[in-house]
């Protein structure tokens, strides 16, 4: 049996995954999507280099490179007509697009914070002045890039804050910053596979931003029921098969900030009990294919 590991470069996640895949038997077969070309009305469809990928079981997406090439996801999709993809394509985009995660979570009843997404200036100034204190972010990004928080700040120096954004990203995403009850800078991320949370960690730093690319710290953090529901709610609700799901915690109980497709999980495997490669592939193995 043969699995695609699809990813621009090696990283940890793949090679952790190359690892189970070995210990399983399974080859795993490495993907670079600048590499792949596809074929239309012919008989072979798409080649990674020289060689045929239609025989794989299914393939990990993990790092299509450059974001803004949109034909890597356009291949996607192809593939994934022949191929089953984890995460599957629309799970992918519903979660890359912070938007359609929003949208996602408003349809579904899912505790959220408070968001206003416009393209207008005006508008954008007159709610950061409502929500006193609020966070700007990329429509599209992870790791804590480009996100920006504004607060104790003038007029002025918002609505140049604001220009300056609108010229990089066109949209401005705002969501109200919630204060931690317990008077710290942390959060929760709960990796969600199927219908299980197999592992959860606090991300806390010193910083208001707590990514582990930015600087957060993992420490561990019990499974409780309110995670469990919401974190797999959240990931239910924009189709993916596993995730990474990131709360924030508030006086109203948690609420989903984020859902991650792609999610690494270096940090959280050092503290983990599980070996959440192994359980990721065993589901995949029992479950999908």
């Amino acid at each position: 049996m043969k699995m695609g590991i699809i990813s621009e470069e090696k990283d940890w996640i793949t090679c952790e995954l190359e690892r189970v895949m070995k210990k399983k038997d399974i080859t795993p077969v490495y993907i670079k999507p600048s590499k792949i070309a596809s074929f239309t009305g012919m008989d072979v469809k798409f080649k990674h280099n020289k060689d045929d990928i239609s025989d794989l079981k299914c393939a990990f997406v993990r790092n299509l490179g450059d974001m803004s090439n949109y034909y890597r996801f356009d291949v996607l999709r192809y593939i994934e007509y022949y191929i089953p993809l984890i995460n599957p394509t629309a799970g992918l985009e519903n979660a890359g697009n912070k938007y359609r995660t929003s949208m996602l979570m408003n349809i579904n009843n899912i505790p959220h914070p408070k968001t206003v997404i416009t393209e207008d200036i005006d508008k954008a100034l007159m709610w950061s002045e409502k929500f006193k204190d609020c966070v700007l972010k990329p429509l599209f990004g992870n790791q804590g890039k480009g996100i920006v928080r504004l607060k104790n700040k003038t007029l002025i120096s918002k609505l140049n804050m604001l220009n300056e954004f609108k010229k990089k990203h066109g949209v401005f995403y705002i969501q109200e910053f919630i204060t931690n009850p317990h008077d710290i800078y942390r959060d929760i991320r709960a990796f969600v596979i199927g219908d299980e949370v197999v592992s959860v960690m606090y991300r806390v730093s010193d910083n208001w931003i707590t990514n582990i690319h930015q600087n957060g710290k993992a420490e561990k953090c019990e499974i409780t029921d309110e995670i469990r529901e919401l974190a797999i709610k959240a990931k239910n609700a924009t189709g993916l098969i596993y995730g990474g799901v990131d709360l924030m915690e508030s006086k109203d109980g948690l609420k989903v900030i984020e859902v991650n497709g792609a999610p690494s999980w270096e940090a959280l495997s050092r503290i983990s009990e599980v070996d959440i490669t192994e359980k990721l592939i065993d589901y995949v193995l029992d479950d999908l294919i």
